[in-house]
Protein backbone atom coordinates (compact mmCIF):
# COMPACT_ATOMS: atom_id res chain seq x y z
CA UNK A 1 0.00 0.00 0.00
CA UNK A 2 2.88 2.22 0.46
CA UNK A 3 1.29 5.70 1.82
CA UNK A 4 -2.40 5.96 1.09
CA UNK A 5 -3.63 9.46 2.06
CA UNK A 6 -7.47 9.29 1.78
CA UNK A 7 -8.80 12.65 2.12
CA UNK A 8 -12.03 13.09 3.25
CA UNK A 9 -13.98 16.91 2.19
CA UNK A 10 -15.73 17.97 5.30
CA UNK A 11 -15.12 16.18 8.75
CA UNK A 12 -14.41 17.83 11.98
CA UNK A 13 -14.32 16.66 15.76
CA UNK A 14 -17.32 18.00 16.97
CA UNK A 15 -19.70 18.00 19.90
CA UNK A 16 -21.45 14.01 20.53
CA UNK A 17 -25.13 14.09 19.86
CA UNK A 18 -28.21 13.75 17.20
CA UNK A 19 -27.11 16.54 15.55
CA UNK A 20 -23.17 14.35 14.70
CA UNK A 21 -24.03 11.33 12.31
CA UNK A 22 -20.23 10.74 13.89
CA UNK A 23 -21.55 9.76 16.88
CA UNK A 24 -22.86 6.80 16.11
CA UNK A 25 -21.08 3.15 15.88
CA UNK A 26 -18.79 3.03 12.83
CA UNK A 27 -16.23 0.20 13.73
CA UNK A 28 -13.90 0.34 11.19
CA UNK A 29 -13.42 3.93 11.61
CA UNK A 30 -13.05 3.62 15.23
CA UNK A 31 -10.46 0.92 14.56
CA UNK A 32 -8.76 3.57 12.53
CA UNK A 33 -8.95 5.97 15.59
CA UNK A 34 -7.37 3.90 17.77
CA UNK A 35 -11.01 2.31 19.02
CA UNK A 36 -13.12 5.74 19.60
CA UNK A 37 -15.37 7.63 17.66
CA UNK A 38 -14.50 10.90 16.06
CA UNK A 39 -16.24 13.25 18.65
CA UNK A 40 -15.38 15.30 21.07
CA UNK A 41 -12.90 14.95 23.23
CA UNK A 42 -10.99 12.95 20.57
CA UNK A 43 -8.11 11.22 22.41
CA UNK A 44 -5.05 11.48 21.27
CA UNK A 45 -2.70 8.81 20.31
CA UNK A 46 0.97 9.30 19.86
CA UNK A 47 2.51 5.54 18.95
CA UNK A 48 5.41 4.34 16.52
CA UNK A 49 2.97 3.33 14.30
CA UNK A 50 -0.31 5.23 15.31
CA UNK A 51 -0.98 8.86 15.44
CA UNK A 52 -4.46 10.36 15.65
CA UNK A 53 -5.02 13.72 17.06
CA UNK A 54 -7.45 16.44 16.19
CA UNK A 55 -5.88 20.01 14.37
CA UNK A 56 -6.31 23.54 13.25
CA UNK A 57 -8.10 24.01 10.57
CA UNK A 58 -8.83 28.35 11.01
CA UNK A 59 -4.88 28.86 10.32
CA UNK A 60 -5.52 32.00 12.86
CA UNK A 61 -7.68 33.54 10.16
CA UNK A 62 -11.43 34.56 11.22
CA UNK A 63 -14.77 33.42 9.30
CA UNK A 64 -15.59 29.80 8.19
CA UNK A 65 -12.83 27.56 6.86
CA UNK A 66 -13.23 26.93 2.82
CA UNK A 67 -12.24 23.96 1.01
CA UNK A 68 -10.18 26.28 -1.41
CA UNK A 69 -7.57 27.63 0.73
CA UNK A 70 -8.16 24.79 3.38
CA UNK A 71 -7.07 21.76 0.85
CA UNK A 72 -4.46 24.16 -0.67
CA UNK A 73 -2.79 24.54 2.86
CA UNK A 74 -3.35 20.41 3.41
CA UNK A 75 -1.74 19.50 0.32
CA UNK A 76 0.79 22.23 -0.21
CA UNK A 77 1.87 23.27 3.86
CA UNK A 78 1.20 27.15 3.47
CA UNK A 79 -0.84 29.11 5.39
CA UNK A 80 -3.47 29.73 2.80
CA UNK A 81 -5.95 31.81 4.16
CA UNK A 82 -3.21 33.98 5.35
CA UNK A 83 -2.01 34.48 1.83
CA UNK A 84 -5.18 35.01 0.38
CA UNK A 85 -6.24 37.18 3.17
CA UNK A 86 -9.07 34.93 3.52
CA UNK A 87 -11.06 31.86 3.26
CA UNK A 88 -11.36 30.98 0.32
CA UNK A 89 -13.09 28.59 -2.25
CA UNK A 90 -14.07 26.28 -3.74
CA UNK A 91 -11.66 26.66 -6.00
CA UNK A 92 -7.75 27.66 -5.16
CA UNK A 93 -7.15 31.43 -4.37
CA UNK A 94 -5.22 33.43 -7.07
CA UNK A 95 -2.83 34.31 -4.68
CA UNK A 96 -1.97 30.96 -3.78
CA UNK A 97 -1.04 30.22 -7.06
CA UNK A 98 2.05 30.37 -7.26
CA UNK A 99 3.17 27.96 -4.48
CA UNK A 100 0.65 25.57 -5.13
CA UNK A 101 2.61 25.16 -8.20
CA UNK A 102 5.87 24.74 -6.43
CA UNK A 103 5.03 23.22 -3.15
CA UNK A 104 2.19 21.03 -4.04
CA UNK A 105 2.68 17.46 -2.17
CA UNK A 106 2.91 15.61 -5.92
CA UNK A 107 5.51 17.97 -6.81
CA UNK A 108 7.23 17.55 -3.70
CA UNK A 109 7.46 14.13 -3.67
CA UNK A 110 8.52 13.97 -7.06
CA UNK A 111 11.53 16.17 -6.39
CA UNK A 112 12.79 14.15 -3.33
CA UNK A 113 11.98 10.28 -5.12
CA UNK A 114 13.31 11.14 -8.27
CA UNK A 115 14.07 8.83 -11.08
CA UNK A 116 11.38 6.36 -9.16
CA UNK A 117 8.67 4.99 -11.81
CA UNK A 118 5.52 6.86 -11.26
CA UNK A 119 6.10 7.26 -8.01
CA UNK A 120 3.15 9.13 -7.38
CA UNK A 121 -0.70 9.07 -8.12
CA UNK A 122 -4.40 10.32 -7.84
CA UNK A 123 -6.74 7.68 -7.87
CA UNK A 124 -9.65 9.71 -8.64
CA UNK A 125 -11.45 9.45 -11.70
CA UNK A 126 -13.52 12.13 -13.19
CA UNK A 127 -15.94 12.32 -16.15
CA UNK A 128 -15.75 13.52 -19.35
CA UNK A 129 -17.79 16.48 -19.03
CA UNK A 130 -15.31 17.74 -16.21
CA UNK A 131 -12.08 17.86 -18.23
CA UNK A 132 -14.17 19.77 -21.09
CA UNK A 133 -16.01 22.32 -18.11
CA UNK A 134 -12.60 22.70 -16.47
CA UNK A 135 -10.59 22.95 -19.97
CA UNK A 136 -13.07 25.50 -21.23
CA UNK A 137 -13.65 27.97 -17.65
CA UNK A 138 -10.09 27.17 -16.57
CA UNK A 139 -11.56 26.25 -13.01
CA UNK A 140 -9.96 23.47 -11.75
CA UNK A 141 -10.16 22.16 -8.02
CA UNK A 142 -6.98 21.98 -5.44
CA UNK A 143 -6.69 18.63 -5.92
CA UNK A 144 -7.02 18.40 -10.19
CA UNK A 145 -4.86 22.07 -10.36
CA UNK A 146 -1.71 20.03 -8.00
CA UNK A 147 -2.10 17.03 -10.61
CA UNK A 148 -2.17 19.42 -13.59
CA UNK A 149 1.16 21.65 -12.46
CA UNK A 150 3.07 18.60 -11.28
CA UNK A 151 2.45 16.67 -14.47
CA UNK A 152 0.71 13.62 -12.56
CA UNK A 153 -2.61 11.91 -14.78
CA UNK A 154 -5.99 12.67 -13.95
CA UNK A 155 -7.71 9.69 -14.50
CA UNK A 156 -11.10 9.68 -16.38
CA UNK A 157 -14.13 6.94 -17.29
CA UNK A 158 -11.75 4.43 -19.09
CA UNK A 159 -9.38 4.46 -15.77
CA UNK A 160 -12.74 3.36 -13.83
CA UNK A 161 -14.44 0.76 -16.43
CA UNK A 162 -11.06 -1.51 -16.24
CA UNK A 163 -10.43 -1.11 -12.52
CA UNK A 164 -7.38 1.23 -12.63
CA UNK A 165 -9.36 4.67 -10.87
CA UNK A 166 -12.12 4.98 -8.32
CA UNK A 167 -14.87 7.39 -9.00
CA UNK A 168 -15.79 9.77 -6.02
CA UNK A 169 -18.83 8.20 -4.45
CA UNK A 170 -16.71 5.05 -4.42
CA UNK A 171 -19.34 2.83 -5.93
CA UNK A 172 -20.54 4.32 -9.60
CA UNK A 173 -23.77 4.05 -8.77
CA UNK A 174 -23.69 8.25 -8.96
CA UNK A 175 -22.20 8.25 -12.24
CA UNK A 176 -24.87 5.87 -13.02
CA UNK A 177 -27.90 7.49 -11.61
CA UNK A 178 -27.18 10.98 -12.07
CA UNK A 179 -24.93 11.80 -14.67
CA UNK A 180 -25.81 8.29 -16.82
CA UNK A 181 -22.72 7.17 -17.01
CA UNK A 182 -21.76 3.76 -16.54
CA UNK A 183 -18.73 2.09 -15.46
CA UNK A 184 -19.85 -0.76 -13.63
CA UNK A 185 -20.86 -0.47 -10.16
CA UNK A 186 -18.63 -2.50 -7.37
CA UNK A 187 -19.69 -2.21 -3.70
CA UNK A 188 -17.52 -0.18 -0.72
CA UNK A 189 -16.01 -3.11 0.29
CA UNK A 190 -14.33 -3.55 -3.34
CA UNK A 191 -13.60 -0.43 -3.63
CA UNK A 192 -11.45 -0.07 -0.96
CA UNK A 193 -9.51 -3.84 -2.54
CA UNK A 194 -9.31 -1.33 -5.86
CA UNK A 195 -7.66 1.16 -3.90
CA UNK A 196 -5.21 -0.72 -2.36
CA UNK A 197 -3.60 -2.47 -5.27
CA UNK A 198 -3.60 0.99 -7.27
CA UNK A 199 -1.82 2.30 -4.40
CA UNK A 200 1.14 -0.56 -4.29
CA UNK A 201 1.52 0.90 -7.83
CA UNK A 202 3.12 4.37 -6.29
CA UNK A 203 5.10 5.29 -3.34
CA UNK A 204 2.23 7.89 -2.59
CA UNK A 205 -1.22 7.97 -3.48
CA UNK A 206 -4.68 10.30 -3.12
CA UNK A 207 -7.78 9.49 -2.93
CA UNK A 208 -10.63 12.60 -2.47
CA UNK A 209 -14.40 11.67 -1.04
CA UNK A 210 -16.20 14.55 -1.17
CA UNK A 211 -19.46 13.43 -0.46
CA UNK A 212 -19.34 13.57 3.18
CA UNK A 213 -19.02 17.42 2.49
CA UNK A 214 -22.32 17.20 0.31
CA UNK A 215 -23.96 15.43 2.96
CA UNK A 216 -23.32 18.32 5.85
CA UNK A 217 -24.37 20.84 3.67
CA UNK A 218 -27.57 19.17 2.88
CA UNK A 219 -28.44 18.86 6.97
CA UNK A 220 -29.77 15.37 5.46
CA UNK A 221 -29.35 12.38 8.48
CA UNK A 222 -30.14 9.49 5.95
CA UNK A 223 -27.42 10.69 3.56
CA UNK A 224 -24.91 11.52 6.37
CA UNK A 225 -26.10 8.10 7.33
CA UNK A 226 -25.61 6.13 4.20
CA UNK A 227 -22.20 8.19 2.97
CA UNK A 228 -21.15 7.09 6.63
CA UNK A 229 -21.89 4.10 5.50
CA UNK A 230 -20.01 3.81 2.43
CA UNK A 231 -17.15 4.87 3.97
CA UNK A 232 -16.75 2.44 7.31
CA UNK A 233 -16.51 -0.43 5.09
CA UNK A 234 -14.35 1.54 2.53
CA UNK A 235 -11.89 1.78 5.51
CA UNK A 236 -12.96 -1.42 6.67
CA UNK A 237 -11.09 -2.98 3.72
CA UNK A 238 -8.36 -0.40 3.46
CA UNK A 239 -7.33 -1.79 7.10
CA UNK A 240 -7.95 -5.60 5.81
CA UNK A 241 -5.09 -4.44 3.44
CA UNK A 242 -2.55 -2.59 5.28
CA UNK A 243 0.79 -4.05 6.36
CA UNK A 244 1.55 -1.35 9.23
CA UNK A 245 5.34 -2.55 9.13
CA UNK A 246 5.45 -1.16 5.61
CA UNK A 247 2.60 0.54 4.63
CA UNK A 248 1.16 3.88 5.78
CA UNK A 249 -2.57 5.11 5.72
CA UNK A 250 -3.86 8.64 6.08
CA UNK A 251 -7.14 10.10 7.03
CA UNK A 252 -7.59 13.93 7.39
CA UNK A 253 -9.87 16.47 6.08
CA UNK A 254 -9.66 19.90 5.25
CA UNK A 255 -12.60 21.88 7.49
CA UNK A 256 -15.33 20.93 9.77
CA UNK A 257 -18.85 20.55 8.06
CA UNK A 258 -20.72 16.73 8.61
CA UNK A 259 -20.46 16.77 12.48
CA UNK A 260 -23.10 19.70 12.36
CA UNK A 261 -26.28 18.72 11.29
CA UNK A 262 -28.05 21.79 12.93
CA UNK A 263 -26.05 23.80 9.93
CA UNK A 264 -25.58 24.40 7.00
CA UNK A 265 -22.35 25.70 6.49
CA UNK A 266 -18.76 24.72 7.52
CA UNK A 267 -17.47 24.92 11.08
CA UNK A 268 -14.68 26.11 12.61
CA UNK A 269 -14.26 22.39 14.67
CA UNK A 270 -10.65 20.78 14.32
CA UNK A 271 -10.60 17.83 11.98
CA UNK A 272 -9.05 14.81 12.56
CA UNK A 273 -5.28 13.42 11.44
CA UNK A 274 -4.92 9.93 11.47
CA UNK A 275 -2.05 8.04 10.49
CA UNK A 276 -1.64 4.39 11.05
CA UNK A 277 1.51 2.43 10.17
CA UNK A 278 4.93 2.85 9.05
CA UNK A 279 6.32 6.34 10.34
CA UNK A 280 3.17 7.57 12.05
CA UNK A 281 5.35 8.65 14.23
CA UNK A 282 6.29 11.59 11.86
CA UNK A 283 2.75 13.00 12.02
CA UNK A 284 3.10 13.40 16.31
CA UNK A 285 3.50 16.91 16.10
CA UNK A 286 1.52 18.17 13.15
CA UNK A 287 -0.92 20.79 15.13
CA UNK A 288 -2.92 22.25 12.04
CA UNK A 289 -3.48 21.48 8.00
CA UNK A 290 -0.05 22.98 7.12
CA UNK A 291 2.16 20.17 8.46
CA UNK A 292 0.54 17.66 6.93
CA UNK A 293 2.28 17.59 3.38
CA UNK A 294 5.91 18.30 5.09
CA UNK A 295 5.56 14.88 7.12
CA UNK A 296 4.24 12.84 4.37
CA UNK A 297 7.39 14.26 2.17
CA UNK A 298 9.43 13.39 4.83
CA UNK A 299 7.63 9.73 5.42
CA UNK A 300 8.06 9.59 1.69
CA UNK A 301 11.76 9.87 2.07
CA UNK A 302 12.29 7.46 4.68
CA UNK A 303 10.13 4.37 3.30
CA UNK A 304 12.17 4.78 -0.08
CA UNK A 305 15.69 4.73 1.83
CA UNK A 306 14.16 2.02 3.64
CA UNK A 307 13.15 -0.14 0.84
CA UNK A 308 16.58 0.65 -0.68
CA UNK A 309 18.08 -0.12 2.22
CA UNK A 310 16.23 -3.57 1.90
CA UNK A 311 16.95 -4.39 -1.11
CA UNK A 312 20.62 -4.18 -1.46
Amino acid sequence: MAILFLFLDGVGIGKPGAANPLDASWPAIEQLAGGQRLTEPLSYILDEHHTVRAIDATLGVDGLPQSGTGQTALLCGINAPRIAGRHYGPYPHSKTRTQLTRKNIFSRILRVLNGTDEPVAFANAYPDRFFSFAKRRDRWTVTTRCCLDAGVRIRGEADARNGSALTADLTGEAWHDKLNIDVGRITPEKAGKRLAAISRQHAFTLFEYFHTDKAGHSRDHDRARNVLVDIDAFVGALLEELDPLSDLLLLCSDHGNLEDLEIKTHTRNPVPLIALGAKADLFHDVTDLTGVTPAIEKAAVALSNRAISSAS
